[in-house]
């Protein structure tokens, strides 16, 4: 079996990104892979932003998120970089949420056997 790394690039309102990753996610982990890390990066760190306005016609992605990663144990990580310049904090985090750097991204893609990239980061 593989293991993985996701990296997410876009944020919450666009949702494609990381709804794609999610649903990659759930068949990486159906069929017995393993998930190492889920970092986002870039304005995906607002992903992680539990106190998001979504409006009643949009997809509440760090709900859908902090599901995932808590039921699963997956380790979710935003760019300490990014994180700072969207002037977030640890409080604004969803459940399971941390903060690192791309040097522990580095460690996690070493340890990856595959690393798949979501959105451009725009």
């Amino acid at each position: 079996m593989a293991k993985f790394t996701f990296v997410v690039c876009t944020e919450p309102y666009k949702y494609q990104g990381i709804e794609s990753m999610l649903n990659l996610a759930e068949a990486t982990l159906k069929k017995g892979h393993e998930i190492g890390m889920i970092f986002l990066y870039g304005s995906g760190v607002m992903s992680m932003k539990k106190e998001i306005s979504t409006g009643s016609d949009t997809r509440n992605i760090p709900a859908r998120l902090q599901d995932f990663v808590t039921a699963n144990k997956i380790k979710l990580v935003g760019c300490t970089t990014w994180i700072g310049l969207c002037g977030l904090k640890q409080c604004d985090f969803i459940d399971g949420g941390a903060e690192e750097g791309l040097g522990d991204l580095a460690t996690a893609a070493r340890a990856s056997d595959k690393v798949v990239f979501f959105g451009s980061g725009n």
